[in-house]
């Protein structure tokens, strides 16, 4: 009881806590509706409330005389006749990365997908709810809401709401079950801190704050949920001749991020690694699943051991066989005939990495182990082999709820991005004439100073905790995490231009490191895969001088927190949504735009480039709001660059120092850890 009214006894500071500010759309009575509908779906998604209206329809669903339901009837027979054999069964835990959870989770989301208008999805996800595992309707419930028309624009909860248990330690999951034992009917909030050196056997703990935030994590989450590997982008209308490319440019952006951040802990470059040595990093993942721990690897270890023998033969000559392409300077299989030294390559190369869809047929994908990243997140997670097609010790590797937590996730991601950079090397740099913009100048630029602190952030963890019949009609319940989470202050880019020309021209801001880990200035040929994309917009320009005026809350790449389920219902029945969930639930936390910096101020450059606009292909005319130009992803940073180049009018670096402010470490700022002193010793 004591622990209950300790936990009581924080409400007064938890309901006080100021509320940020945030956008609204209005949205009219219909998608209202139909927004509550996709929502009660996400409640205590452990259990089935049989008052809900969800279990109702369930019950007065007949599947089998539903075909006419669905568009495709291949894809609603193939369902069926898994179903009849059976799926895999609640209360188990699911993972994309085995072969028999995988082929079901796509059965289950082609028939979400191919449902012919909203009231047979809703009605099939209904369905699905009461009588599908848990772990897989959401799985394929997320991706589903975000890649058909009708149900595109809905509001998704942040998966750290909807799966609360992978985003927070099993201490704070043990603090809830507590809690509720004591059968304490009210508002509760649990404190939480990120992971000590128990769970990181190294250093990485440092930068456990932005490796564990749950903001980065959802952001992981949703990249899949947009761009799922096993799905064939031609077949559902969706970035098909920039896939590969994408593909690269996410895991460059986040990898450069995160070096960042090693960079400002002293934790200096991403260790590399040997399939035939052991993995120096440890990482021992304080998760249970249903029925097991999570598996823990210490530190050095061993990779090369007789389970690992056949996986990592096969990831030694995939990586081989890419070199041979590459020097021979093409690829012909699968009906593909690929010049690698063309920089339109890059979409086979990126695909070809990632083993997706398009790189094959479907339906052999489908079917087909043989993914590079599905064996090597295997290996590096540690865990034995499973029991059976369901029965398996996962790892933090096998859910893109966990992965980035887990150091080798960074390894095993800077090796692929690596290779790329390879094929890379074959791709001739820009020319001064590319990279010119003839009349215009960038004379200077100024910049507010840069400040990051800690701040407390709560969410909404009651989908971890059980209820009974009772207490589960009057969902939701109040049982959140408060956790501290990087943040920083708004600041303001001043940049002052000189043109000859009137003229549309796009304005690009990236930031990247001055130094290396040992304090020598990096050279750009070295450093433009580290550089991070803050902000890219178009800009009209008139002869003349004139001064552009930035602000970091304007920063096209991120958006801000999610809001919880139950603020986001408040606000429909207003009649309105939160804009940036809204319309961006796929970018970067704005709190995470900057690593966190010291108190005498960190080092790094900002990089401001200018030049002239040409609009978004029509091909890619869809997809404006990602493919903003017809310029690469990460331009002028995607691809090796000649340093001499880069110094010209309409390009200017500029030295920038991060600082923070408060407590430098995130367990300071929320609950001490108390040792001893030396003298009690």
């Amino acid at each position: 009881m004591k622990t209950v009214l300790i936990l009581a006894g924080l409400i007064a500071l938890a309901l006080s806590s100021t509320v940020p500010e945030f956008k609204t759309t209005p949205v009219d009575a219909a998608f209202v509706e139909k927004q509550k509908k996709i929502l009660s779906l996400f409640y205590n998604v452990n259990e089935i409330s049989y008052e809900a209206e969800y279990y109702k329809v369930a019950q007065d669903f007949n599947i089998e005389a539903s075909k006419d339901c669905y568009t495709n009837m291949k894809a609603y027979e193939n369902f069926m006749m898994m179903y009849k054999v059976g799926f895999l069964p609640k209360n188990l835990e699911f993972s994309i990365f085995y072969e028999k959870m995988r082929e079901e989770a796509i059965a289950l989301f082609k028939l979400f997908y191919y449902a012919k208008d909203f009231e047979c999805f809703y009605k099939t996800a209904c369905y699905a709810r009461v009588y599908m595992n848990q772990g897989m309707f959401l799985y394929a419930y997320y991706i589903a809401i975000i890649q058909r028309s009708d149900t595109a624009s809905f509001v998704l909860p942040a998966p750290y709401e909807a799966y609360p248990q992978y985003f927070v330690n099993m201490e704070v999951k043990n603090k809830m079950d507590y809690v509720k034992m004591m059968d304490e009917n009210e508002q509760f909030v649990m404190y939480a801190n990120y992971s000590n050196s128990l769970t990181y056997p190294n250093n990485e703990d440092r930068i456990a704050y932005l490796t564990e935030d749950v903001g980065l994590n959802a952001y992981y989450y949703y990249f899949h949920s947009h761009l799922p590997f096993w799905w064939n982008s031609g077949k559902y209308g969706a970035f098909k001749e920039r896939r590969g490319e994408i593909y690269f440019f996410f895991y460059q952006q986040l990898l450069a991020r995160y070096y960042m951040e090693r960079l400002t802990n002293g934790l200096g470059k991403i260790p590399e690694f040997s399939w035939y040595s052991p993995l120096r990093t440890g990482y021992l993942p304080p998760f249970n699943s249903f029925y097991y721990p999570f598996a823990q690897r210490s530190n050095d270890y061993e990779l090369h051991t007789e389970k690992n023998y056949e996986e990592i033969r096969f990831l030694d000559i995939y990586e081989k066989t890419f070199f041979q392409y590459l020097q021979q300077g093409h690829f012909k299989a699968f009906d593909k005939k690929i010049d690698l030294h063309s920089s339109k390559a890059v979409n086979f190369v990126g695909n070809y990495w990632q083993t997706n869809a398009d790189l094959f047929e479907e339906d052999f994908l489908q079917f087909y182990q043989r993914s590079y990243e599905v064996n090597a997140r295997r290996v590096l997670g540690a865990a034995p082999k499973p029991f059976n097609q369901y029965t398996f010790i996962p790892s933090a590797l096998d859910f893109y709820q966990t992965s980035a937590r887990d150091p080798a996730f960074y390894q095993l991601y800077k090796r692929i991005v690596q290779y790329i950079i390879e094929f890379k090397q074959y791709q001739v740099p820009y020319t001064q004439e590319a990279l010119h913009f003839v009349g215009l100048k960038i004379s200077d630029v100024k910049v507010d100073k840069m400040v990051t602190f800690f701040d407390h952030f709560d969410f909404d963890a009651f989908n971890t905790v059980y209820f009974s019949k009772e207490e589960l009609k009057s969902s939701p319940h109040g049982y959140k995490v408060r956790q501290p989470r990087l943040n920083h202050k708004p600041f303001t880019v001043t940049i002052d231009i000189k043109s000859d020309v009137a003229t549309n021209a796009v304005v690009k801001m990236f930031l990247g490191p001055k130094y290396d880990e040992n304090g020598f200035p990096f050279s750009l040929e070295d450093n433009w895969m580290n550089f991070y994309e803050l902000d890219w917009f178009v800009q009209k320009v008139n002869p003349g001088q004139s001064q552009i005026t930035r602000s970091s809350t304007d920063f096209a790449f991120f958006k801000e927190d999610s809001l919880p389920m139950a603020e986001i219902y408040k606000l429909l029945d207003q009649g309105k949504i939160p804009t940036d969930m809204f319309n961006s639930s796929d970018t970067m936390p704005s709190r995470l735009m900057l690593p966190k910096g010291t108190y005498d101020g960190f080092p790094f450059q900002l990089f401001v480039f200018v030049y002239p606009y040409e609009p978004t292909p029509k091909e890619s005319e869809p997809f404006k709001s990602v493919v903003p130009d017809n310029k690469p992803f990460g331009y002028p940073f995607d691809r090796p660059v000649l340093p001499q180049y880069f110094k010209q009018p309409n390009m200017f670096f500029k030295k920038v120092l991060v600082y923070h402010e408060g407590e430098l470490f995130p367990y300071l700022f929320n609950i001490p850890h108390y040792t001893p002193d030396k003298a009690q010793l």
